[in-house]
């Protein structure tokens, strides 16, 4: 099959899996003096860890637990994926400035000549997603409400220096004949209003609020006390409610409410309406169907699958919207 080709209806039952294709590195794969460093943020003896094997990243991930107490814990060896210990920096830079509403609290931080740990507060919840229900729905609504309102640290990159390029991939697919012949023909005859909304993007995700930037089932969990999100080193500074289109299309795709059954929901927390976000929209569909067609990564097995699984649901979507804006441009 050719780069870039894919064939949207032979892939529409396709099960989105969060990175379950390789299993991340054993908590004995870490430095000797890594380990201790974390056992002795956590105090007492070291007991046993259990592991977390979703998402995408080459960096240990896990519960670990002492004679004193346990702590969840990302950790990367310096010699590891060097995109993962980059990414595991980036987040210890954002995580300790964030409410303990919105993440978990971080109990230490380890940056050394050995690798980097993250060490943060054991949350007793659940991941939203097996399956979706209404009241997790509410609950990542809420959080997403809140941080809407919340400042973004002026360290934080801004989105719309960061993800702009990244959401304004249609000329790209315009131009490359294997990304354009994979398209579902629903969404290749929208083109050149796909090219117009494109010019849009800079404006739509400029702001100064926290942008998670990668929220889905596997990077939330939800316990008494809420939703509360992980992994946080994309973070940007940008406009509120943006991380609500590109976390609808994972909703869909594992199984959940379509995206427009989902987006009411949200409004009753104070979501704009959907159209009103169409440039994100369509900025983000045309980054899951470029990126889903590049060349896997070696230490991210599983990726494109992922980002193909979201594609379909988000082109259909846009298309949805698009159908119903000409609609009431021709009454």
């Amino acid at each position: 099959m050719p780069r870039g080709y894919r064939d949207a209806a032979s892939e529409g039952n396709v099960t989105m899996n969060a990175g379950a294709d390789r299993l991340r590195p054993e908590w004995t794969a870490l430095p000797l003096v890594l380990r201790a460093r974390i056992v002795d943020v956590i105090g007492g003896r070291f007991v046993r860890d259990d592991p977390a094997q979703s998402g995408f990243s080459a960096s240990y991930a896990g519960v670990v637990t002492t004679t004193k107490g346990k702590a969840f814990v990302k950790a990367c060896a310096r010699d590891w994926h060097l995109d993962s210990l980059r990414f595991l920096r980036a987040e210890m830079q954002v995580v300790a400035t964030l409410p303990p509403t919105i993440a978990p609290g971080v109990m230490g931080e380890i940056d050394e000549t050995a690798g980097a740990a993250l060490v943060l507060e054991a949350i007793d919840g659940h991941h939203p997603g097996s399956p979706w229900t209404t009241d997790d729905l509410h609950a990542v609504a809420d959080t997403l409400r809140m941080l809407s309102t919340t400042p973004a640290p002026a360290t934080l990159p801004t989105a719309a220096d960061t993800m702009v390029h990244g959401f304004s991939r249609w000329a790209e697919i315009a131009d490359d004949a294997h990304l354009l012949a994979g398209l579902p023909d629903a969404s290749r005859q929208w083109i050149p209003e796909l090219l117009r909304i494109e010019g849009g993007v800079h404006d739509a995700v400029d702001g100064d609020v926290v942008v998670h930037d990668d929220v889905r089932a596997d990077n939330i969990l939800i316990d008494e006390a809420g939703a509360r999100l992980l992994d946080w080193p994309h973070a940007r500074r940008g406009a509120p409610w943006i991380d609500l289109p590109c976390l609808l299309p994972s909703v869909e795709a594992s199984g959940g409410p379509s995206c427009e059954e989902a987006w009411p929901l949200f409004e009753e927390h104070g979501a704009p309406p959907a159209h009103d976000m169409l440039p994100v929209i369509s900025g983000f569909a045309s980054y899951l169907w470029h990126a889903q067609a590049q060349p896997e990564i070696p230490e991210l097995p599983g990726l494109r699958a992922f980002q193909r699984a979201q594609a379909l649901p988000a082109l259909r979507w846009l298309v949805a919207l698009l159908q119903v804006q000409e609609r009431a441009a021709s009454r």
